[in-house]
């Protein structure tokens, strides 16, 4: 007993750097599953939504977890542990390893006990050590099977005679007779089946809301591109006009403004796009002046306040503070007014740039007003030309002034 112990101690000192090479690949081989596992939740989190972001929060966290669990079986001394356990263990095991037969085939060792399969090692898994124990070869490897004993016995270690090792072609058909084979490879496949089911699901929400988001993505510039297009269709038509109104209509109400009489005169490009995607707009261009008039369905925006965040974040501008004032209550349910100074070196200065938003019972919309400080219109006190231009709203619903 002795002198097979100190044998068993000698193979294991001699080839404890072929034993470790493996015993980091065992390791190797799941930590790299979790880091690919953990690579799609990641890309899942930046394209999901809501709830299902959250719960692939959940599930990253709890995979980065796993991935430092494993990172401590890589460290040296988590080795040295587990190698000093096999040399207290594996002398006593020497002789239950008499009563165990092995066969092979092309693929695979199978080590059998009382004709029930003991353990089966892929030939790409193992690493065949001659042994100082005469006729004794020291088979050491990795199951692919998901078990209980994966992580703290990672490697199964095996003496066998190589003058005894049976090589038979009909291997797996015998082996299909014994029952004991037939319930371990039951139970075998039924936890690869729940662990690729898992695999599954996860990439396939990964991919639903991925492809979902790329479509609304895609759908978006297309509308996006398909309104580009109708403007520069448009404005390639425009001829310069003078106008002293302007007017949208949208879900059957119409809103009209006045232009100041300064600007009756003034020549410009008119621009107008009616009811696409609900939304209506018209846009009247010149030298000194911009006005805009747009409107859109209600149910393209919750509330006032956030139809103005969508159309200040489009327009890449931060919200300034409203000026409180309410031009015409009896017109609308709620309204909005952001206004920008702007100086001529680019500073903050003269009233240039106003934003008048505003609710209906149907529509969001808004009026854009810009005057040019460069113009002659600078002599002008701004202000009052856009007051001016506010105070002459009109509403018109179904033919019926308001």
């Amino acid at each position: 007993m002795k002198e097979i112990q100190e044998n068993v101690e000698h193979d294991l000192e001699y080839y404890q750097s072929g034993i470790r090479q493996l015993y980091m690949k065992h390791y190797q081989k799941y930590l790299f599953i979790i880091l690919a596992i953990l690579l799609v939740t990641v890309v899942g989190i930046g394209l999901s939504e809501s709830l299902v972001r959250w719960l692939l929060i959940v599930l990253f966290l709890i995979e980065a977890g796993l991935v430092v669990y494993l990172l401590r079986y890589l460290k040296a001394e988590a080795f040295e542990n587990y190698f000093q356990r096999i040399k207290a263990q594996l002398p006593g095991d020497f002789h239950k390893m008499e009563s165990i037969e092995i066969q092979e085939d092309d693929q695979a060792y199978y080590f059998l006990d009382d004709q029930a399969l003991y353990v089966k090692l892929k030939k790409k898994n193992t690493r065949n050590f001659p042994s100082k124990i005469r006729q004794y070869t020291l088979l050491v490897g990795f199951t692919d099977e998901l078990d209980e004993q994966m992580l703290e016995s990672p490697l199964q270690f095996f003496y066998y005679d190589i003058t005894q090792i049976k090589h038979s072609a009909n291997y797996k058909k015998e082996m299909l007779k014994n029952t004991n084979f037939i319930a371990k490879r039951k139970k075998r496949r039924i936890k690869s089946a729940i662990f690729t089911i898992l695999i599954l699901a996860l990439v396939g929400t990964f991919v639903y809301f991925g492809a979902k988001k790329y479509l609304n993505d895609t759908g978006r510039l297309l509308f996006e591109k398909q309104v580009e297009q109708e403007y520069q269709d448009k404005i390639g038509q425009e001829t310069r006009v003078r106008i002293s109104e302007l007017s949208v209509t949208n879900e059957d109400e119409t809103l009209k403004i006045d232009l100041p009489k300064h600007f009756h005169e003034e020549e410009g490009s008119l621009l107008s796009v009616d009811n696409i995607k609900g939304q209506s707009s018209k846009t009247f261009t010149s030298d000194a002046l911009y006005i805009s008039l747009f409107m859109s369905e209600a149910r393209n925006a919750s509330s006032l306040s956030d139809f103005v965040n969508q159309v200040m974040e489009e327009e890449g501008k931060s919200i300034s503070q409203n000026n409180g004032k309410k031009l015409h209550p009896d017109l609308f349910k709620n309204e909005y007014i952001v206004t920008t100074k702007i100086s001529e070196n680019g500073q903050d200065g003269a009233n240039n740039y106003t934003t008048y938003f505003f609710e209906t019972d149907r529509n969001y919309g808004w009026i854009m007003c810009e005057i040019d400080y460069r113009s002659e219109a600078a002599e002008l006190n701004l202000d009052q030309q856009v007051h001016e231009l506010l105070r002459s709203i009109v509403v018109d619903r179904d033919e019926t002034i308001i």
